[in-house]
């Protein structure tokens, strides 16, 4: 595999079975597959974003320091555009029109972790102490890093997992709302506005390479258990045929030509709809849309940002309507059953993702708001940990466990069994080999637990 290709995606034994069932079961017209993958959440809940309406669709900075550790519903986002969640259960939110990246933590608790709520660039350093510009993607790998696409200020940026932010690419083209990250950081997609692009340590601080080229506005993008990468093009101008189209895009694409095949979306003004299951995606207007975030089933979600609506594709190209929503202000607190094709609920959906443990996530409305639907389904089972003795009198306690294959893993510690708090301890892709970990404060009250997850990254 060349260093430019990306990790394949492996998905864990408890979701490639029920993948593998869906793919020799008969599609009926309306979706089975998309039925069999709702079927696993919850409701959608709101989880933040302050109860109430932007009227004035000002969307200026509205964060207040009291927020700082509140319940993230008692906070007030200012148009977030995404929301992605980590190995720690942590929900990563790029709080755009405050200049922020803030952190929803397990307990639903808010936190700013990069940013100083007001627009700029004053170089690196302690990433509380940095100023961004307009942010619109933060996203999280398995070291505890995280990615910041900070659009106004031109430049991705990498903040580890002791809070230092660095400048990792600076894109004089601009920047666009797509990027994804391989779990290891070896490699790069992002879009400027027309362009998608693909960056490798090599390339130092300089922009990435041109993959493909002539979109009227990228969105977001995905990429595919093969490692086609999905590109949705919003499209500013509504008589742009390129626009309101979600495009497949190979790994070792090259820009001599605007050829990417169109798998979802009409084009021009792309009204949105029809509401039946069934539809071809193809044949579907999907007005604005922005989101995508693939399933392990094969399909993928897609958030129509002027349409206002949730969607499912199969992966026959099959497409159903998740949730109705609109392009205004439309927000309940109410939690609403999936899917929900005749309530008005939702406004203006940006960004989906899946968290690594299958939760939905979706980042909406001018007035910022996050939701998500739990996933309901069988989790994988962590292998067991094995202690082994110091190898000397009082020296560490070695912690053991056999190879997770495909499944990331993360290793935590609570002075009490099988209840919070756990601590984080460390954190891996999966590996063939066993996993170990060096614990010198291990002890009688202390206790350790190993959980696994698909693999990263989304």
């Amino acid at each position: 595999m060349s260093p430019t290709s990306p990790t394949p995606r492996r998905w864990p034994a408890w979701l490639a079975c029920a993948a593998a069932l869906l793919a020799r079961a008969p599609l009926a017209a309306a979706s089975l597959e998309s039925d069999a993958v709702l079927a696993n959440f919850g409701p959608l809940e709101w989880i933040g974003g302050i109860n109430q309406q932007d009227a004035s669709n000002t969307n200026a900075s509205e964060w207040l320091p009291e927020y700082e550790g509140l319940p993230a519903t008692a906070a007030n986002l200012s148009e977030p555009h995404s929301a992605i969640g980590d190995l720690q259960g942590n929900i990563y939110v790029a709080d755009k029109n405050a200049h922020a990246i803030r952190r929803i933590d397990r307990n639903g608790l808010i936190h700013t972790v990069a940013g100083t709520n007001t627009p700029g660039f004053n170089g690196d350093g302690p990433a509380r102490l940095r100023q961004l510009n307009g942010p619109q993607n933060a996203y999280p790998i398995p070291d505890g890093s995280y990615y910041i696409l900070d659009t106004g200020n031109q430049r991705i940026r990498r903040v580890d997992s002791a809070g230092q932010m660095t400048t990792l690419i600076v894109e004089t083209s601009g920047l666009s709302r797509g990027l994804w990250v391989q779990r290891d950081g070896a490699l790069l997609y992002y879009c400027t506005n027309t362009a998608l692009k693909r960056w490798t340590p090599a390339l130092g601080t300089n922009p990435g390479t041109v993959m493909a080229q002539g979109f009227s506005e990228c969105g977001n993008l995905d990429v595919a258990e093969n490692g086609d990468i999905y590109l949705t093009d919003r499209g500013a101008l509504t008589n742009d045929p390129t626009a309101s189209q979600v495009f497949r895009i190979a790994p070792n694409a090259t820009p001599a030509t605007f050829t990417p095949p169109r798998v979802a979306g009409t084009g021009g003004s792309a009204a949105s709809g029809p509401i039946a299951s069934g539809t071809p995606a193809h044949n579907t207007g999907l007005n604005g849309v922005r989101g995508i975030a693939f399933h392990p089933a094969g399909g993928y979600f897609l958030a129509t940002h002027k349409g206002g609506d949730l969607w499912y594709v199969d992966r026959s190209g099959l497409i159903q309507l998740v949730v109705r929503g609109d392009n205004g202000n439309a927000h309940t607190t109410v939690p609403l059953p999936l899917p929900a094709t005749a309530t008005t609920y939702i406004a203006e959906p940006r960004f989906v993702s899946l968290a690594p443990n299958g939760d939905l996530l979706l980042a909406t409305n001018d007035a910022g708001f996050i939701r998500r639907a739990r996933y309901l389904g069988p989790l994988p089972t962590a292998p067991p940990i094995s202690i082994l003795p110091p190898a000397s009198p009082g020296g560490p306690i070695q912690l053991t466990w056999p190879p997770t294959g495909s499944l990331s893993w993360l290793l935590e510690s609570s002075p009490l069994p099988h209840t919070d708090p756990w601590r984080y301890r460390q954190s891996g892709p999966g590996s063939a080999s066993p996993g170990h970990y060096t614990d010198p404060t291990s002890s009688p009250r202390h206790f350790n637990r190993l959980r696994v997850f698909r693999t990263w990254p989304n």
